[in-house]
């Protein structure tokens, strides 16, 4: 929600009074409620700041109550996408530098593509100043010299598909200038899409994470969506099969980061192609994804992929995965209800189970008449198959829950 942070002076709309036109003349509050509806983008591009002095005015009060922004959203990302030749690309990088400048040095909250991040960051090392001068248009706030982006503390990245890839070749070994980006991040989240051409490589994700540790401290939260939409799958695969397929595994994701030593506060595992949960009965095929013990090293684990086979099926007593606290089954199959429950058994600080059924599943139910949901499939889906849960984990609450249809 947006919120007004900046307490510069208001000043009066000087208007040119022509005696031959006798047209009323709107008042400055409703001057500065269309300014607000906007976008901060086409405010900066068009350069409506210059146009006197107090108008200037109710265009910094806007853009400064503006700290959210999602390029995705923008006409922004729609332009960067636009630009091939050099001379368009020239009036793409000027308009991007104002747009530093004036508006996403306010920003608390940023959305951006990987692509579009990475052709920030090339400005800013084309473009020194811009850390010495970010934050200077607002009299009332002070500037942090040394950075860009004065006030960010909360960054999306959006990598994959038509977000761009992460490759080596994007170029984020410079650490220095991510020290010009912000001061401190106290969120980074990280949204993945795994496709079969390989535009996202684990040897780009090490050298991107690398880049954002050098912004971030040891409280920062580190959250991670992995979205599978390749046609393997995340099924099991011994370890000459990982080392080849890595660039498309979740796994190899999750143990870069732990190998860089960043605690993961939330991690989702998603299925682009999954099946319906009720046709999975007549798939020929069964996409399930299998559960490593890495998966358990984070706070909240949430799955959007049918559960297949689960390693260890019972775990050593002496191993111990204390940060998992919330797990969390979405619309999914779960084929080894008992040897899921011994996975979770070794995460001691577990305080929440739940179980996401589709929205319309009692309905479909009651409705049935060939018995198909009388299936081993669906007794994930009922109270019926969980019922060892208080045993297995008596310090976990156990729900069920019916995910509310989404209303268009």
């Amino acid at each position: 929600m947006s919120r007004s942070r900046c307490r510069c002076a208001r000043l009066h709309v000087t208007r040119i009074q022509n005696s031959d036109d006798d047209l009323p003349q709107l008042p400055d509050e409703i001057i500065e409620f269309i300014v607000s509806k906007v976008l901060p983008t086409e405010l900066v591009a068009f350069g409506l700041d210059q146009v006197s002095r107090s108008f200037a005015t109710f265009v910094h009060r806007n853009l400064c109550s503006k700290t959210y922004f999602c390029a995705l959203h923008d006409p922004l990302w729609e332009l960067y996408r636009n630009t091939r030749n050099i001379h368009d690309g020239q009036k793409f990088d000027k308009l991007m530098v104002l747009l530093i400048k004036k508006y996403l040095c306010q920003v608390e909250d940023l959305v951006l593509p990987v692509t579009l991040f990475s052709h920030i960051q090339h400005l800013l090392e084309a473009n020194s100043y811009l850390a010495a001068t970010s934050g200077t248009a607002c009299s009332f706030r002070h500037p942090q010299p040394g950075v860009a982006l004065t006030h960010l503390s909360k960054l999306t990245i959006q990598i994959g598909g038509e977000c761009g890839g992460l490759t080596l070749s994007h170029n984020f070994e410079n650490l220095k200038t991510s020290s010009s980006l912000c001061k401190t991040l106290h969120e980074v989240n990280l949204d993945i899409v795994l496709s079969d051409n390989e535009d996202v490589t684990c040897a780009g994700f090490r050298e991107f994470l690398r880049f954002l540790k050098e912004i971030s401290c040891k409280s920062t939260l580190w959250n991670i969506r992995l979205t599978d939409n390749t046609t393997s799958g995340q099924g099991w695969s011994g370890p000459a099969n990982l080392n080849r397929y890595r660039n498309k595994m979740f796994i190899c994701y999750i143990r870069t980061m732990l190998d860089l030593s960043l605690k993961i506060n939330q991690l989702e595992l998603m299925d682009k192609r999954k099946a319906s949960p009720y046709m999975l009965v007549m798939a020929p095929y069964r996409r399930t994804i299998y559960m490593f013990p890495e998966f358990k090293r984070c706070r909240n684990l949430v799955i959007c992929y049918d559960i297949g086979l689960i390693a260890p099926v019972f775990s050593h007593e002496n191993d111990h995965f204390d940060d998992l606290l919330s797990f969390e089954v979405d619309e999914s199959h779960v084929l080894y209800k008992a040897d899921l429950l011994e996975y979770l058994k070794s995460a001691h600080e577990l305080r929440e189970v739940k179980v996401v059924i589709p929205s319309t599943f009692q309905s479909r139910v009651s409705r049935c008449t060939e018995g198909c949901f009388s299936n081993p499939d669906f007794a994930c889906f009922r109270a019926d198959g969980w019922c060892s849960v208080p045993s297995k984990l008596p310090g976990a609450h156990f729900e069920i829950v019916a995910r509310a249809p989404i209303m268009a």
